[in-house]
C-alpha cells in the first residue's frame, strides 16, 4: 500500500460510489479518507471503503496527509472548496459541471494556476470506448466532412426537485456531457441557441426538457436533446459525414460505423466492463499526478462546457442565438 497515491472523496453521495470503485480498480491508489456535512453518509461510504470519515473536508486535507481528492458536492460550492483545497496543495479532480457559473468556473481556473495544482473535470464519456474510436474515424478522415451531429440524453423523470436541483439540473448536469462530446467530436462552439418551455426557464435548475442548436468555429452544427420528461428515453450520439455515419446507442447498447459502402464496423470492445469509462478517467487523472500523462481534461475543459450551457441558457430567455465567448 506504501506506494498507491492516498486519495479522499469529498461529498459522499451517488456518484462517490463510482469513483470509489474506480480508485479501487486502478491500482494506482486507495482511498483513505472521506467527507460529508452528512455524518450518517460519511460513516457508510468510510465503512465501505475501510476509510476515516470526516464531515469537514478541511480537517481530512490537515490530518490525513492526501495526494489527491475527488470532489463530488453539488456544484454551487465547487469554487470555494477547490480554491481552498488548491491552496493546501492537494490536486482535485471534479466531478462536471466544473460549478455553476462561468465566473466560478474561472475562479477555480485562475487558482489551479495561482497554485501550480491539478485540476481536472470528470468526462467519462470521453473514455467511453466507442467515442474513443468513433473519435479516432474521424480524425483517420473516415467519416469524411462531419455535415450533422445529434445527442439525446434522458435524465431524472419528473418535476425537477431538491435533489435535481442540486446537481444543477438537466442543462448543467446531463448538459455538461453533452457540451464536451459535441467539441470532442465535431469542434469548439461558436454560438448556441437554447429552447426550453417557457414555465420552466426561471431558474437554469429548474429546467426538464431543453433543445440546443449547436454551431462549430468549423461551421457543422448539431442538436442536443435533454429530456427530463420521457421515460424510457434513449441515450444515443450521431455523428454524420459526407463518407458515412457513427452512432453510439447507450441505451440498446450498439454501436458502430456504417461507411457509405460496405459493411457496418462495430465500435463496442465487449471484453471491457461497463464501467470501464470512469475507471480510465480516474486512472487519467492519477497518472496525471504521478506526472506520467499530460492532462487530457484540465479544468479549462470544464469552463468551456459552462461557457457554452450558460449562453444556451440565455438564449431561451432572449429568443436568439448567444455567442459563446471565452
Amino acid at each position: 500500500m506504501s506506494d498507491k497515491l492516498r486519495i479522499g472523496l469529498i461529498g459522499c453521495g451517488g456518484i462517490a460510489g463510482a469513483h470509489l470503485s474506480a480508485y479501487q480498480n486502478s491500482g494506482l491508489a486507495q482511498v483513505v479518507a472521506v467527507s460529508d456535512i452528512d455524518e450518517a453518509k460519511a460513516s457508510a461510504l468510510a465503512a465501505k471503503a475501510e476509510a476515516t470519515a470526516y464531515t469537514s473536508y478541511m480537517e481530512m486535507i490537515e490530518k490525513e496527509r492526501l495526494d489527491a481528492v475527488s470532489l463530488l458536492t453539488p456544484p454551487h460550492n465547487h469554487r470555494q472548496i477547490a480554491e481552498e483545497v488548491l491552496a493546501a496543495g492537494v490536486p482535485i479532480f471534479s466531478e462536471k459541471p466544473l460549478a455553476k457559473t462561468v465566473a466560478d468556473s474561472q475562479a477555480m481556473v485562475d487558482a489551479a494556476r495561482r497554485t501550480g495544482k491539478l485540476l481536472l473535470v470528470a468526462q467519462c464519456h470521453r473514455f467511453h470506448e466507442p467515442v474513443r474510436r468513433a473519435k479516432a474515424l474521424i480524425e483517420n478522415g473516415d467519416l469524411g466532412k462531419i455535415v450533422n451531429y445529434r445527442n439525446r440524453f434522458g435524465y431524472v423523470a419528473g418535476t425537477p426537485d431538491a435533489r435535481t436541483r442540486g446537481r444543477g439540473g438537466i442543462l448543467l448536469d446531463n448538459g455538461s456531457h453533452s457540451s464536451y462530446l459535441f467539441r470532442y467530436l465535431v469542434g469548439e462552439v461558436k454560438s448556441v441557441f437554447g429552447w426550453a418551455p417557457a414555465n420552466q426557464r426561471g431558474a437554469i435548475e429548474d429546467l426538464c426538457v431543453c433543445t440546443l442548436l449547436l454551431e462549430s468555429v468549423d461551421g457543422p452544427a448539431g442538436i442536443i436533446e435533454l429530456d427530463g420528461a420521457s421515460k424510457p428515453c434513449p441515450n444515443a450520439i450521431e455523428v454524420f459525414g459526407e463518407k458515412g455515419a457513427v452512432v453510439i446507442d447507450y441505451s440498446s447498447g450498439k454501436s458502430f460505423f456504417k461507411p457509405a459502402t460496405g459493411d457496418p464496423v462495430e465500435l463496442n470492445d465487449p471484453s471491457l466492463p461497463g464501467a470501464h469509462r470512469f475507471d480510465r478517467e480516474v486512472l487519467h487523472f492519477l497518472r496525471c499526478v504521478r506526472g506520467e500523462e499530460e492532462p487530457e481534461i484540465g479544468a479549462e475543459e470544464g469552463l468551456a462546457d459552462v461557457r457554452v450551457l450558460q449562453a444556451a441558457y440565455a438564449s431561451m430567455n432572449s429568443g436568439k442565438a448567444e455567442l459563446v465567448t471565452g
